[in-house]
């Protein structure tokens, strides 16, 4: 997350998260089927859950808003994006 989902993002570099992410959630899963349930596996599951929600707000905001400048989009975009961003589960 840090090196690709920064406060300087382009859609290049989201989306080079999200493929990395998802692989990621794919070993979290496979782990979680084959061991005992433990505290740290389920954070382990939450926070790559969190990272894969916040890249896929990303990705779909065509804007740079505050802190989260995306060089793609460099400006703000009120008319469009002056709303909150929702991300239903058949998106990521």
């Amino acid at each position: 997350m840090w090196d690709y989902v920064g406060i300087v993002r382009s859609n290049r570099r989201l989306t080079q998260a999200k493929k990395r992410i998802n692989i990621l959630l794919d070993e979290i899963t496979e782990f979680y089927r084959v061991n005992p349930v433990t505290y740290e596996v389920i954070e382990l599951r939450n926070i790559a859950t969190v990272a894969q929600l916040i890249v896929e707000c990303a990705l779909q905001r065509k804007e740079s808003r505050g802190l989260h400048y995306n060089v793609d989009y460099p400006r703000r975009d009120d008319q469009n994006w002056l709303k909150d961003t929702f991300v239903k589960s058949e998106e990521i």
